[in-house]
């Protein structure tokens, strides 16, 4: 009986502790992101190691924020795939799918003892779960300040380095920049719909080979088990 009780006790100040470094992060970043000078200072820093290679004699803005989204999609890729254990994800997927349908087959049939029996199995799976999202957030902590300083550096960038900020694109013969337009400015918007496609495809890639990796170690780890 204790040791049933006391085995869940782990998962929860952990959960609590990363989340709340995970919040003092975020706020940080966001400190520097809403005031004007540690922005801007954090954006020239940034620049000595960004503009030699994105800079493009500031003769393209539009060449620099791709190639720039292309550097932070990969670096946010590739540490989400490194801390998160895409195996145990769907392993994890594929037991809320079938919970599920038990849960909602005893409840159809007011089962009190069966619905009982699963409200403790879902503390479980969910304790597993946090444990796995707990270690995906963990990319996030590690590549949020780069991705910020790339942030920033665009931004002062885009202010008062690029010759020009007017583009056009396949929707529209002109835009400007940096104007904004539903809360964020027209780069953000472009580089958005950039990069989130792109991220899904890098992802998809490297999901990929990790499950193919996988499998080729399979019949070496059933002989061993022979």
């Amino acid at each position: 009986m204790t040791d049933g009780a006391a085995s869940p006790t782990p998962v929860v100040p952990k959960q609590s502790s990363m989340s709340s470094l995970y919040m003092m992060i975020t706020l940080f970043m966001l400190l520097i992101l809403f005031i004007p000078s540690l922005r801007e200072a954090l954006g020239i820093a940034a620049g000595i190691v960004l503009e030699p290679l994105f800079a493009f004699n500031y003769n393209y803005p539009l060449y620099t924020f791709l190639a720039t989204g292309i550097l932070v999609t990969l670096i946010n890729t590739w540490a989400r795939h490194h801390y998160t254990d895409w195996i145990s994800m769907a392993r994890m997927q594929e037991k809320m799918k079938a919970f599920n349908k038990v849960y909602r087959e005893a409840v159809r049939k007011q089962d009190l003892n069966q619905i009982e029996k699963l409200k403790k199995m879902q503390t479980k799976y969910m304790a597993e779960n946090m444990q796995i999202q707990s270690n995906s957030m963990k990319a996030t902590m590690f590549t949020m300040f780069i991705v910020i300083a790339i942030f920033t550096w665009l931004w002062v960038f885009l202010q008062t380095k690029t010759h020009y900020t007017l583009i056009a694109i396949p929707w529209s013969n002109v835009i400007e920049l940096n104007k904004v337009q539903y809360l964020f400015p027209n780069w953000l918007l472009i580089y958005s719909a950039f990069t989130m496609p792109l991220s899904w495809v890098v992802t998809y890639i490297f999901k990929y080979m990790e499950f193919r990796k996988k499998i080729k170690e399979l019949p070496a780890e059933i002989e061993a088990v022979e």
